[in-house]
């Protein structure tokens, strides 16, 4: 009988996380935990070299990347309390983008917030919630995941409120967003709790949602602007990559692809009421409530793995560069059946897009708002 659970594999690959979880938890500075963090190279090709599938690597690297900012936080946290006390209420730190989509490589910067309910003492509430996110941030950055070169972390007081505070400022953008906030309110759609409590988080999201399709019009425009990020390939099948600066040559497979493909489904999966959090998940969903085909799904989830182990691929090769977060290949190392994957993967987020701004003009006129 064929054995489609080879419990051997399972196993070890249990053992591994636990491995990594037990030396994460043990450490006791920030110097251990980068140190860890470096070494998730070796354990990730030993990984792919076993012939784990991508999603296996992703679920695995995913996991330990959680284990690691939740160690970090907390040492900020421990930190924090011992200058000015605990504070006076719940609070959660949160992580947004690829972080709480589960789609972190290696190497991977800085998205995240948080959300409080610290009682009336605002100077208090202020207080804490500014070291408490200031710490947290850096100890981050020791460990090894560098600060957002856009600034969307919790450090910022744009990234950080109490739950009112959090509806207010949202609140703000549903008769008027420009083309900045929209993206703002796209990456709020991401989000996942890292240290804390996370119910403060749920309840932020569930309100969101549910008002997010009470504005239809915020909606459509929300649409149109995930379907109009340009794909860099024209009608005969040629791809365009970069054509001045350090890249020159090279294709940006983050913001040529990857990102268009994620956006166009987390915006799909709120005008559908999907409310799962991971793009795999979204897709799946997706296609139990008719808005995918299951060849449509499949396709899906052919490209997402493709996009992803080309990530994957490329932090791995990163680590002697100056910029790990760097995301622009050489199309002619990929081979010639990569490329032609590649090209498949983009015709199918020009459909998405497509898809996308049609279902947001249906959405605000079914509503008639």
């Amino acid at each position: 009988m064929l054995n489609l659970f080879d419990e051997s594999k399972g196993k070890q690959d249990a053992l591994e996380i636990l491995s990594v979880k037990e030396r994460v938890q043990k450490a006791a500075t920030l110097e251990e935990l980068r140190r860890i963090h470096e070494k998730f190279i070796s354990w990730i090709q030993a990984l792919q070299d076993s012939q784990h599938s991508t999603g296996e690597v992703y679920a695995q690297l995913n996991e330990a990347h959680d284990v690691m900012a939740r160690k970090a936080v907390s040492f900020a946290y421990d930190h924090v309390i011992q200058e000015i006390g605990e504070p006076e209420g719940n609070f959660c730190f949160f992580s947004m983008g690829s972080n709480a989509r589960q789609e972190q490589t290696i190497w991977t910067d800085q998205d995240n917030g948080l959300i409080h309910d610290f009682g009336l003492d605002q100077e208090k509430a202020e207080r804490f919630s500014r070291e408490f996110s200031e710490a947290s941030v850096h100890y981050l950055s020791e460990a090894g995941y560098p600060l957002c070169p856009g600034n969307v972390m919790a450090s910022n007081p744009r990234w950080r409120h109490s739950e009112s505070e959090w509806k207010t400022q949202l609140a703000a953008y549903w008769n008027e967003a420009s083309e900045y906030d929209l993206k703002y309110l796209m990456m709020l759609l991401d989000t996942r709790p890292i240290f804390g409590n996370p119910g403060l988080l749920y309840q932020l999201r569930a309100w969101y949602l549910h008002e997010l399709r009470q504005h239809p019009k915020v909606l459509m425009k929300m649409s149109s602007l995930a379907g109009s990020h340009d794909i860099p390939i024209n009608f005969a099948g040629m791809i365009f990559t970069e054509r001045w600066g350090k890249f020159a040559g090279r294709f940006d497979v983050k913001q040529g692809v990857f990102a268009p493909f994620t956006n166009a489904v987390k915006v799909l999966a709120v005008i559908s009421n999907v409310e799962e959090s991971s793009t795999r998940e979204r897709l799946i969903v997706l296609e139990g409530r008719g808005e995918l085909s299951r060849v449509q799904l499949e396709d899906c989830l052919l490209a997402y793995d493709f996009l992803l182990h080309l990530r994957l691929c490329h932090s791995v090769k990163a680590r002697d560069n100056d910029d790990k977060l760097d995301y622009h290949i050489q199309l002619n190392r990929l081979g010639t059946k990569r490329v032609h994957q590649l090209k498949d993967t983009m015709r199918l987020v020009k459909w998405l897009q497509k898809k996308i701004k049609k279902r947001g003009i249906q959405f605000e006129q079914s509503t008639g708002f």
